[in-house]
């Protein structure tokens, strides 16, 4: 008795796509991504002797926020962070809305940031 893929196998070769042709800018594309894989991290260790500054920001009711850190003459990403503010939130006006998102992003920070000095920024609606 024929399995179920001897059975099918012949079928499934008549309805399946035809193999993807592989171009020269596909494979540029697969070469940036190893590249860009194999390269520095984007997100940077947490420095516990230097302050944190977390920049939120609230859009058509998504909150997102970046915690970063001075790292000699610039800033480093250490996290970010997004969340959908809740249906409440959302029909609030703009500057308790801005509030709500950065409660939220405080709150999603808290296990990095800890105990220690986090500036917040945030546009004022």
């Amino acid at each position: 008795k024929d399995s179920f893929p001897q059975r099918h196998s012949p079928a499934m070769l008549q309805t399946a796509l035809p193999a993807v042709q592989w171009i020269d800018e596909m494979n540029k594309a697969f070469q940036d991504l190893k590249q860009a894989l194999t390269t520095a991290p984007a997100l940077g260790l947490p420095d516990y002797q230097q302050p944190f500054h977390l920049h939120v920001h609230e859009t058509e009711g998504f909150a997102t926020g970046n915690l970063v850190q001075k790292h000699g003459s610039h800033y480093r990403l250490v996290a970010y962070y997004s969340c959908h503010l809740d249906t409440v939130v959302r029909d609030m006006p703009g500057c308790p809305r801005s509030v709500a998102a950065v409660a939220a992003m405080i709150d999603k920070s808290s296990s990095i940031v800890l105990t220690h000095d986090c500036v917040v920024y945030a546009p004022h609606a």
